[in-house]
Formats: C-alpha cells, sequence, structure tokens
C-alpha cells in the first residue's frame, strides 16, 4: 500500500478530490456524508509531508475511515445523497473547524491541516501561508460543494438531514480524547442545537436491535453541519454514526472481512427502522 500510488498523485484539481453521487431511489432530504474513507495525496501535498512512505503508509492505515463509503453505500437506495472524500486527511480533514481557535484537535496538532501524527510525531512544519494555500485549494471547494449539496436539499424539502459516516479504532490511537478501552460497536454522535432526541433514540433502538453494543457521544461527539448553517438553522439535522472498525475491516491492513456485508446490512435496517423507512 504506497503512499502515494500513481492514482493518487494524479488528482489535480479540488473537484475531483470528492465525489457526489445521486441516490438510486426516489430522493429524499437526506445526505450521507463520508469525509475520512479516501487514502489519495496528490503529489503537490505529498512534498509538504515529512515522513518516509512507508511512515506516511502507517500513518494512513491508522487514520482511514477504511471503506466507508462502501459500508453506508445502501444509503443511495433509501433516498440519500451521497458526499464522499476521495482525499486522505492527511492532506486536510473537512471534518474540522477550519479556525484552529475552534477545533478541539487542533491542540494535539490535528486540526484541519494536520502538523503532528496519532503517534505525535510532526508530519509538516507549516507556516501560516502554506496552511492557507492547502484550505484555499482544498478544504474551501469540500465545503463549498457540501453546503451546495445541502441548500439544494433545504430549496427541494424546505429540510435536510445529514448522516455523518466514520468508524474508529478498536484500540484507542493515542491522540484521541477519549482512552477507555471499553468502545462500543457504534457511537451514535450528537450536536445538541442539530441532533433530535427522537433521532438519538430511534438510531440507539435499531442498532441495538441489530445486536450491536451502541454508546451515544462516546468515544466521539458532534456531527457535521455546513458552517452557514452552524447553530443558527433547524431545518439542518445532523447526526454522527461511527462503527467499530473490527467488526468489518482487518484492522492491520484495512482489508474488509467476511462479516462486512453483514454488519452492512444491519446498519441499513438500524437506520431504516430509525427513519421509519420500513424494509
Amino acid at each position: 500500500m504506497p503512499a502515494c500510488p500513481p492514482g493518487d498523485r494524479a488528482i489535480a484539481s479540488p473537484s475531483a478530490a470528492f465525489e457526489v453521487i445521486a441516490p438510486s431511489a426516489a430522493a429524499r432530504p437526506l445526505v450521507l456524508h463520508v469525509p475520512h474513507a479516501g487514502t489519495m495525496i496528490p503529489v503537490e501535498a505529498r512534498d509538504g509531508l515529512l515522513p518516509s512512505d512507508a511512515d506516511l503508509d502507517r500513518e494512513k492505515l491508522r487514520l482511514t475511515d477504511w471503506h466507508t463509503d462502501r459500508l453506508f453505500a445502501w444509503g443511495r437506495g433509501i433516498g440519500a445523497t451521497m458526499m464522499v472524500n476521495r482525499l486522505s486527511r492527511l492532506v486536510v480533514d473537512p471534518e474540522r473547524f477550519a479556525d484552529d481557535a475552534l477545533e478541539p484537535m487542533a491542540a494535539v496538532g490535528q486540526g484541519a491541516v494536520y502538523t503532528f501524527g496519532t503517534d505525535g510525531r510532526r508530519l509538516r512544519r507549516l507556516g501560516d501561508e502554506e496552511r492557507q494555500a492547502l484550505i484555499s485549494r482544498w478544504y474551501d471547494p469540500y465545503h463549498a460543494e457540501l453546503t451546495a449539496v445541502v441548500g439544494s436539499m433545504l430549496d427541494r424539502f424546505g429540510t435536510c438531514l445529514i448522516l455523518d459516516c466514520h468508524s474508529f479504532a478498536t484500540v484507542p490511537l493515542a491522540s484521541e480524547q477519549d482512552q477507555s478501552p471499553q468502545r462500543p460497536d457504534v457511537c451514535i454522535g450528537t450536536d445538541d442545537f442539530h441532533t433530535p432526541p427522537e433521532l438519538v433514540a430511534g438510531l440507539v433502538a435499531g442498532a441495538s436491535a441489530e445486536g450491536f453494543k451502541v454508546d451515544v457521544d462516546r468515544p466521539f461527539s458532534g456531527a457535521m453541519v455546513p458552517s452557514v448553517w452552524y447553530r443558527r438553522e433547524k431545518r439542518v439535522t445532523s447526526v454522527l454514526i461511527e462503527v467499530r472498525r473490527g467488526l468489518y475491516c482487518d484492522e492491520r491492513t484495512g482489508t474488509p472481512i467476511r462479516q462486512f456485508d453483514d454488519v452492512a446490512r444491519r446498519l441499513e435496517r438500524a437506520v431504516r427502522a430509525a427513519l421509519s423507512l420500513g424494509r
């Protein structure tokens, strides 16, 4: 798994760094946001990263939400539009606040532009000008597109629900805030302005009925909302769904295991139940 295979280096424009995928069923006011499945590191971004290819591969292995684009692909069949980031979060992390003053993970060098890795080793030496160049090149176009997708839902339906789709390591990464070794199968993350309590209750009930051990806001909390509506617009609702990676892939390699399809089907049934969509 080289850090920058030829296909990764080929990304030359921000519009090629993410993908918006239309629903395969009648459209609903629903967006599945998949920000951390990507592995691509364009050559211009690789040049600014300090680790060797081997060390960068190890960091990418730890940080990638492996195959979450496939794990949640069933969303298109319930009418969701998917937005999938194809870039590695080692380029920029669209799930972080652009302003480090607002971003808790900036304290460990993992704000919108990472300067330190999960093991505390430096990834970049970055001045303000270089940081802003990465934000302008990769982060801002991503958020402009996500804002456009959500805005189109508001225009068409008057409302929009964002399912923020992630996975997490079975063993806490050293840079994570929650270091408890007792981790659930599924974490439902909330925002006290944008996440309706009844949605949380429905997801907990649906996932529990599928045999998942579920926690709320542990080990992660919050949910993606484009900044133009953040803490301003109740019509935009959002909830985080994090799946423990060991349920569906070999965490030593990122390779899917035989339980992958079963986990995906159980997640789909849990979300259908929570949204009262039937089966």
